[in-house]
């Protein structure tokens, strides 16, 4: 009898301990708990900068850098609302490559250093430049030059637990970096203006190299505004415009989920599907064209795992006003939380 009560008091308590001991949570019960996060978006902000070509004194003001610091700082001051966990700038980021242009550029974006990560691409604006006798006083991208490494040096990046690596050991022009969100794994790869097929197959090593990311590729110029990607890009440097990234790096991966883009201006999307059978979300806006070379205006796209969508919103924190149509808010398909 003593023996029987001893079993059923072991068996009792063992009992009591395999209902305490939790189960491995599945990656979808993860997510579940995951709440919504944010990736904020710059498009083109070179009338910002332009002191020196004044090619924004059509809008009757040749001085339009407070627009980047409204962008910049509303960032910074709805990190947390927002749960914004990256920001990237689409390129064009000063309206050429003199020192008082990026000096503007460095202290805007410098607003959101220690509060949100974010990393930037160069556009045809930032590199090759040098003045002619033509209407605008300078040419662009005539070669790869740039004054961004003195200004964004790759080693203060190089700090940052985001940072994930260059093309070139010393310089910046082309990066990735890594982020964590709502037991997501992501990576952005940065790429320059039109680039080279060195740089696409160091970038097709990276994505392939981890598997595990989901994975959204910025670059500056790569579809227009009419929802088609670039076939042939001009400019003196030679490279590959959209439709031959497309072909050479993104449509390859199967992680590869969305391309970021500006220089078109406009705004369009094009979803397409990958060699794997991936949609891939292409995104373009750029605001350069409206009063005061964008006024600010902005994107921030909240990812909603629960729902498997991805919340675009366009956004003027000068005016504090959205944009409403069909092209400026919408809701894009992707798939977050794992079905059991």
């Amino acid at each position: 009898m003593k023996i029987c009560l001893a079993i059923l008091v072991l068996f009792a308590s063992l009992s009591q301990l395999i209902v305490a001991v939790e189960p491995v949570p599945s990656e979808s019960q993860n997510l579940k708990k995951g709440k919504s996060f944010t990736l904020a978006v710059l498009p083109d902000t070179q009338f910002y900068c332009d002191v020196r070509h004044k090619l924004s004194k059509k809008w009757g003001n040749g001085d339009l850098r407070r627009y980047f610091f409204e962008q910049t700082r509303w960032v910074r001051d709805n990190q947390k609302r927002l749960n914004i966990a990256f920001l990237a700038h689409e390129g064009d980021i000063v309206q050429g490559d003199v020192p008082e242009e990026w000096a503007i550029a460095k202290e805007a974006m410098s607003v959101l250093d220690g509060k949100v990560p974010y990393c930037m691409c160069l556009g045809n604006h930032d590199i090759g430049y040098e003045k002619a006798d033509n209407k605008y006083g300078f040419n662009i991208a005539v070669n790869r030059t740039t004054h961004f490494n003195k200004y964004f040096p790759r080693e203060k990046f190089a700090k940052r637990k985001e940072f994930g690596g260059t093309f070139d050991p010393d310089r910046h022009d082309n990066s990735w970096y890594h982020f964590e969100a709502a037991g997501m794994n992501f990576l952005i790869v940065s790429l320059e203006c039109k680039p080279r097929n060195k740089v696409l197959e160091w970038a097709n090593k990276i994505v392939a190299g981890h598997p595990e990311h989901r994975v959204i590729v910025l670059t500056h110029a790569y579809m227009r505004a009419n929802g088609k990607r670039i076939d042939k890009l001009g400019y003196k440097i030679k490279g590959n415009a959209g439709e031959e990234m497309w072909r050479k790096l993104v449509s390859k991966h199967e992680n590869i989920f969305m391309v970021l883009c500006g220089h078109s201006s406009g705004e369009a999307v094009l979803t397409s599907k990958g060699d794997h059978g991936n949609q891939v979300h292409q995104v373009l806006s750029d605001y350069q064209n409206l009063n005061n070379g964008g006024e600010s205006w902005l994107r921030y796209m909240v990812f909603e795992p629960n729902e498997n969508k991805i919340k675009v919103y366009t956004y003027n924190p000068a005016l504090d006003k959205f944009r409403d149509q069909p092209s400026s808010r919408f809701d894009l398909e992707y798939h977050m939380v794992k079905s059991k």
